[in-house]
């Protein structure tokens, strides 16, 4: 199968840097898989999950939001965070998952609402990214 160029970054720098056979990703639209030679994209990243595959392994990653490119035959994404599965630390997550539970049990503010929503989200994703190892 034919490779292309893949970079993720985040705000803490460089997250992966090379090429692949394939990506999975969660956008605004639904997934979408980009192979070589996709047209030229530009969508946003949901909260999700993204599949990245290379001759020698096939990876998930934990993605919070962002953009997906593809241009001249190269795919970049700019992500908030991106984690792979390998490295989550799944007892925080599920403790940040119960926070935002209980957060949102509570009567709280509207923007607080929204925070433990956003936060829920990020635990449940990591959570779920992380039985894929």
């Amino acid at each position: 199968m034919k490779e292309y160029s893949l970079e993720i970054i985040t705000p803490d720098g460089p997250f992966f840097d090379g090429n692949v056979e394939s990506l999975v990703a969660r956008t605004s639209g639904g997934d979408v898989c980009i192979l070589a030679g996709h047209i030229d994209y530009l969508t946003t990243i949901e909260y999700g999950n993204v599949k990245i595959k290379t001759k020698d392994s096939e990876r998930y990653a934990s993605i919070m939001g962002g953009f997906l490119s593809v241009s001249d035959g190269n795919a970049k994404i700019i992500a908030t965070t991106a984690e792979f599965a390998e490295d989550i630390d799944v007892a925080r997550a599920e403790k940040a998952k119960l926070r935002a539970e209980e957060r949102l049990k509570n009567k709280v503010s509207e923007n607080e609402m929204l925070l433990a929503e956003m936060k829920l989200k990020r635990a449940l994703n990591r959570l779920s990214v992380s039985k894929k190892v």
